[in-house]
């Protein structure tokens, strides 16, 4: 049997085998959490953890600066029996530095009661907390304590007071101590340019600047960023211009202020000089373009991301699903998702909102919903993105059932989620149902109603065909609500219905509240035509004429492996253009033994019938759904998007063609999804 002394003599040895030199060694090449777990357990075994604060602290520090593990680093401090100013300091530098840094501040309270002192790191991650927190009371609490112990006011310290109280909104303290800061470095400088920058004072931070002994490229980042941030683009260009030695930092400040004024072509033009890029130059580029009104060459930069081997971040994500969506790039953003996932980036809310978003615009609402069911935290924001999803895809009572679940939860609708609700009741054809809903707004939720909430009430009582009523509640709807969008509701209604009367008077005000408004002319044109009331339509269309108006040109597009095709209305410059020929002629066999007739009464131009029925049988949408046909495999779905209303004969044709080819078509048009199946559309021939 061992004895007593023996054990401990083995346990001696083995702690002299495992000793603090090679133990710090270990935990210098620590590379993952494992590896940290693996050496603890080690150092639990040898007695080392408890009985050498020094070890447990470098831990620590691993835990906090190596993997950002806050969650476990506090277990560690929680263990630890000896808990130093270092081991002190680094877990409040860890929460001071987090998005959630209140922790720091009751860790600061708790070491004030206990042996270790604080020293001047401690409190310069105390107040760097107390800045994000823009907590001005604990702040000025904390400056107070400094000044009672004592504390040297040396240059770190006085530069976090002076953040501290920039961030607070408090820029004269900032200043105060700026002017009796005895030893000021060019951190001092830019602490305090940086706090009159975050304050709104353009002109002292410039005074300041110029002031300046030294001038570092932070210094200069600093006041381009304050520029671009105030929208002086050009203040912040003539300073980028001046420059000698630029960071890359430098030149992505300059693209993002570019990109925040709308210059999006000034943007591009710096990013294609930058001399080197890094992830942020590219994410913040294709957050440009996605929010720009370019999707397509988000995508396209995404592409050269990818060829350059560099990761797309958060961000870029987020804007890339945005764009696909917007494109109804299917095949892109099932990409993008992949990503995702692969690399195994954390679907937060925002995140999880924009693969919905993305999916549901794509038309592919299974994958939205499956997106939404593994969403471990749903807020107001997916659940509003998921119930406008189905609503927008013609599944109105899956929608309203969502909502009904939502409130079950527990959380509040805001007045995004109550367009979903009321766009779900109107193609339902529920009205009564919408107006409870829309009355229970600003009743039960507080909501006002807006313009968007208005129009979702016109649209259901127009496809009631109570046009009557559309108009009074248009008429009564109050001066904020009012607007272009009551009104071209209303006159869609119209064009459905063939109102010539109520569509006039639509037209009317529309006309009054946008004089370049072509739209209206060609949808009240279409209602004359459709009434046989050519002299009237011809009158518009020569009245849109001599105001020098267009109708904007029809465009549709579609995604085929992974790459969007873009047709336009007669358009022949596809390189299959003489394959789509030829499968429109297909369809036009194909639909006449359904019984099909053009519809032609929309062209409106002194031509014989054959070529009016021409001119229908090549608008952009059935050129897509032509390609379509030949390009996607047999039986998949043919998904297109044009950026106006799709018109009726093109909405008949759609029915036809996915009962003649056994194929689903999903058609988004400017107002609505159209799910074609069997020769039915979603949306009930109202649109």
């Amino acid at each position: 049997m061992v004895s007593a002394a023996a054990a401990a003599a083995t346990a001696a040895a083995a702690r002299l085998r495992f000793h603090h030199p090679r133990c710090v060694a270990m935990l210098q090449a620590c590379g993952s959490m494992v590896e940290l777990l693996q050496l603890q357990a080690q150092m639990l075994r040898n007695g080392l953890f408890f009985d050498d604060p020094f070890a447990a602290g470098k831990m620590l520090e691993f835990c906090v600066r190596g993997v950002g593990n806050l969650h476990y680093a506090w277990k560690l401090f929680e263990q630890m029996t000896t808990r130093d100013t270092f081991a002190w300091n680094t877990l409040i530098q860890g929460h001071a530095a987090s998005p959630s840094p209140g922790p720091a501040l009751r860790l600061f309270a708790r070491m004030a009661g206990g042996a270790a002192r604080p020293n001047s790191y401690t409190y310069t991650f105390v107040l760097k907390a107390c800045a994000s927190l823009r907590a001005t009371e604990e702040g000025e609490q904390v400056h107070g304590s400094m000044t009672k112990l004592g504390v040297d006011l040396e240059v770190f310290p006085a530069n976090a007071l002076i953040s501290m109280y920039s961030a607070c909104g408090r820029i004269e303290l900032g200043r105060r101590m700026f002017d009796t800061c005895a030893a000021k470095d060019v951190v001092t400088w830019n602490a305090m340019v940086s706090g009159y920058l975050s304050c709104g004072f353009l002109d002292c931070a410039r005074k300041l600047f110029e002031e300046m002994p030294e001038k570092g490229i932070v210094s200069w980042n600093a006041m381009i960023n304050g520029y671009t941030a105030g929208g002086d683009i050009a203040a912040a260009r003539d300073l980028f211009d001046l420059m000698h030695q630029r960071d890359t930092e430098t030149w992505n400040t300059m693209i993002a202020g570019y990109a925040k004024c709308g210059r999006l072509d000034a943007a591009r033009e710096l990013f294609e000089r930058m001399p080197t890029r890094n992830v942020v130059s590219w994410s913040t580029m294709i957050s440009a373009c996605a929010q720009g009104g370019r999707p397509r060459e988000a995508l396209v930069l995404f592409e050269q991301m990818q060829g350059q081997a560099v990761r797309p971040n958060w961000a870029a994500v987020v804007s890339l699903l945005s764009a696909c969506g917007c494109l109804g790039a299917l095949d892109q953003g099932r990409r993008i998702h992949w990503h995702v996932e692969s690399n195994k980036m954390r679907v937060d809310s925002i995140l999880g909102t924009a693969l919905i978003d993305m999916y549901a615009k794509c038309g592919c609402i299974d994958g939205a919903a499956e997106v939404f069911s593994s969403l471990p935290c749903k807020d107001v924001f997916s659940w509003t993105a998921m119930i406008g999803g189905l609503a927008v895809n013609g599944h109105g009572e899956r929608a309203l059932e969502l909502f009904r679940r939502m409130l079950a939860d527990g959380v509040r609708p805001n007045a995004v989620t109550f367009v979903g609700v009321l766009c779900a009741c109107s193609h339902l054809g529920r009205v009564a149902l919408a107006r409870r809903y829309f009355d229970s707004m600003s009743a039960v939720h507080g909501i006002k109603p807006q313009a968007e909430h208005y129009g979702c009430l016109v649209d259901a009582l127009g496809r009631a065909g109570r046009l009557a009523e559309a108009a009074t509640l248009v008429e009564a709807a109050p001066a904020a609500a009012a607007g272009r969008v009551l009104w071209a509701t209303l006159l869609g209604a119209c064009w459905i219905h063939g109102d010539v009367e109520t569509g006039e008077a639509a037209a009317d005000r529309l006309t009054e509240l946008d004089h370049d408004d072509g739209g209206a002319y060609v949808l009240l044109s279409n209602i004359y035509a459709a009434k046989g009331r050519w002299d009237d339509a011809r009158r518009l269309r020569a009245d849109m004429r001599s105001r020098g108006l267009h109708k904007c040109p029809g465009r549709s597009s579609i995604e085929v492996s992974g790459a969007t095709h873009e047709f336009y209305a007669g358009d022949r410059s596809h390189p299959r253009a003489e394959e789509i020929e030829r499968m429109l002629e297909e369809m036009g066999s194909r639909l006449k033994l359904l019984g099909y007739a053009p519809n032609t009464s929309p062209v409106l131009f002194d031509i014989d019938e054959e070529e009016k029925e021409e001119a229908v049988s090549r608008h952009s949408e059935r050129l897509a759904i032509a390609f379509g046909l030949l390009a996607n495999p047999k039986g998949s779905p043919i998904r297109v998007v044009k950026n106006l209303r799709v018109c009726g004969d093109c909405h008949t044709v759609a029915k036809l063609v996915s009962s003649a080819f056994a194929r689903d078509i999903i058609l988004r048009d400017r107002n609505i999804f159209h799910h074609f199946r069997d020769g039915s559309c979603s949306c009930k021939d109202y649109w």
